[in-house]
């Protein structure tokens, strides 16, 4: 029997009678059939290696016994060949062919689903709004509390133990009581600034003017920083012990007010304002006299620091673009000290 590409297609569909596929395994068995007339060479080079069909081990074992070592370096190609052939006949239909025998059924796998397998939940965010008249208080899932003003926003996540940070917005005003973890930082982030803290109590305020924040600290200790996006400003950053504030222009990082708490003879607080039009000082240490020049006039001051601990200065001035000279000339000659300045 002469075997053609319809006899081919039948075998592959399982279509077949028994005298066709007798005589379509014999001719491949003694290599009699052109391969290349219905599974060109392009074709079978390009099949993917990983090809997986019922069987597929089986069909392997079955060509590896057809290389025979003596004629081995001679049929490698034909056998390669043939070797496609079988992948395709049993990705396309070897369910559905029932010739072939096999003496052993292949091992069935089952997928077995893990015990107790640990379901992980993204955190979700908590969001306040305080539309009311008095403040709210709101508790936070590491144990924080939060008095939130009215007409104020507040949103963090349900859950911090998978963050390594506990972020807060505020819109508006709100007063923390931080719970402590030196391993998680408290970072409050308002518009223009982020306060940090690890444990203690304070407050921001950005209720006073679109552009006002104000910082407050009760206990512990925080970190004020500025959002280093600002164009043509210089960086800030502060720290505060409890009693000191801050109020600041997030717009422009400039810095409107400060107090700070000193051990002068004279006073036990300092503080800065900047009050229509007028520069205030009041028995402010020099390191923060200098911070405030440098921060708000947007110039860089050379000094010997050790020169001006435990000094501290007490001045009103007219606020104007070059205020800053003549205060930093006062300075000079009350500490006689010499300070340089770059614009």
């Amino acid at each position: 029997m002469k075997i053609t590409k319809e006899h081919i297609q039948k075998y592959l569909h399982g279509k077949a009678n028994a005298a066709e596929v007798d005589a379509i395994h014999k001719a491949l068995n003694n290599n009699q059939i052109n391969l290349d007339d219905w599974f060109p060479e392009s074709e079978w080079c390009n099949m993917t290696e990983d090809a997986s069909f019922e069987r597929n081990n089986l069909i392997k074992q079955s060509v590896i016994k057809k290389i025979k070592t003596q004629h081995r370096q001679r049929h490698i190609y034909k056998l390669l060949k043939y070797a496609a052939v079988l992948v395709v006949i049993g990705a396309i239909g070897w369910a559905s062919i029932p010739f072939w025998e096999i003496s052993k059924q292949a091992p069935q796998i089952t997928e077995q689903p893990l015990k107790n397998a640990p379901k992980l939940r993204p955190p979700g965010n908590l969001y306040y709004i305080n539309s009311g008249n008095m403040p709210m208080q709101i508790d936070v899932p590491d144990g924080s509390k939060i008095d939130l003003y009215p007409n104020s926003e507040v949103k963090f996540v349900d859950n911090f133990s998978a963050q390594p940070v506990r972020d807060i917005h505020l819109k508006g005003k709100a007063k923390f009581a931080v719970a402590k973890d030196k391993s998680k930082p408290f970072i409050v982030h308002s518009t223009g600034l982020t306060t940090t803290a690890l444990g203690t109590v304070f407050s921001v305020d950005e209720q006073q003017s679109t552009a006002v924040t104000k910082v407050k600290l009760f206990e512990g200790r925080i970190q004020v920083t500025g959002l280093d996006h600002k164009l043509n400003t210089q960086p800030l950053n502060l720290e505060f012990v409890p009693n000191e504030e801050i109020t600041v222009n997030h717009e422009k990082l400039q810095i409107l007010a400060e107090a700070r708490m000193n051990t002068s003879a004279f006073n036990r607080k300092g503080f800065y304002l900047e009050k229509q039009n007028t520069l205030i000082f009041k028995n402010l240490a020099l390191k923060d006299v200098l911070h405030i020049i440098s921060q708000n006039y947007k110039v860089k001051l050379d000094f010997n620091s050790e020169a001006i601990e435990d000094k501290y200065y007490s001045g009103t001035y007219h606020n104007d673009p070059s205020v800053f000279k003549k205060i930093l000339s006062d300075i000079q000659e009350l500490h006689h000290i010499i300070i340089k300045y770059t614009e």
